[in-house]
């Protein structure tokens, strides 16, 4: 199981990114697609410059985006590989991968591990408060976890799953419309919207063509 994986320091972005590369590390090696790793972060980052964050912080909420759902890494894989409709307990085992997540990269004291806490905690949340683990609604929801959301939903949705093909895109993009103030902030759709062909060029960039410097 995944601990602290450093000692408290003042800020060193070397040894940030290593911490990073090591959850990375474990969410592929759990299975997680690499591909959609990248897509998640590089959408959470077109999204974020497009409300007009600061690039310092878009540039943490990639990385913060990549590693959000370590959590997954401490749920039994056969979980999430079933084709047929989970059990009450197996779906509040992956309900609860949002607090395993948030406890172990708030454990960690950097800046992006603390934002990445923050996601994952509340990646799952809804607009409108139906979703979980706590209900919360509207901006009581962080920026970086209402992006995220968008991301994370546009990312899974285009690859298979279990049980599920792959979307084509302009069913995603209708979708995302469809949730519009109910599931995601209404501001997040709409720069989504607005950068629709960007955001569908980084879905069909295979792993071969992204920047040499994504993965260690």
């Amino acid at each position: 199981m995944l601990t602290k994986v450093r000692h408290a320091n003042p800020r060193n972005s070397s040894l940030e990114m290593k911490v990073i590369e090591i959850f990375a590390a474990s969410l592929l090696a759990h299975g997680k697609d690499r591909n959609q790793m990248r897509q998640i972060a590089q959408i959470s980052k077109i999204l974020g410059q497009s409300l007009g964050l600061g690039l310092n912080y878009c540039d943490e909420l990639e990385q913060a985006a990549r590693i959000y759902d370590v959590g997954n890494v401490m749920i039994c894989q056969e979980v999430y590989q079933k084709d047929e409709k989970l059990s009450s307990d197996e779906f509040r085992a992956i309900k609860y991968h949002t607090f395993l997540g948030r406890d172990l990269l708030k454990e960690q004291e950097l800046p992006i591990t603390d934002l990445a806490a923050i996601i994952s905690e509340e990646h799952h949340e809804w607009w409108d408060g139906g979703g979980y683990p706590v209900q919360k609604k509207g901006h009581e929801i962080d920026i970086a976890s209402r992006i995220v959301a968008v991301a994370d939903t546009v990312g899974a949705l285009f690859r298979e799953r279990p049980g599920r093909n792959a979307w084509k895109y302009e069913k995603i993009l209708e979708y995302i419309k469809t949730r519009r103030g109910i599931q995601f902030d209404p501001d997040v759709v709409d720069v989504f919207l607005i950068n629709e062909e960007a955001i569908h060029k980084v879905l069909l960039v295979d792993m071969d063509e992204a920047p040499s410097d994504w993965y260690a």
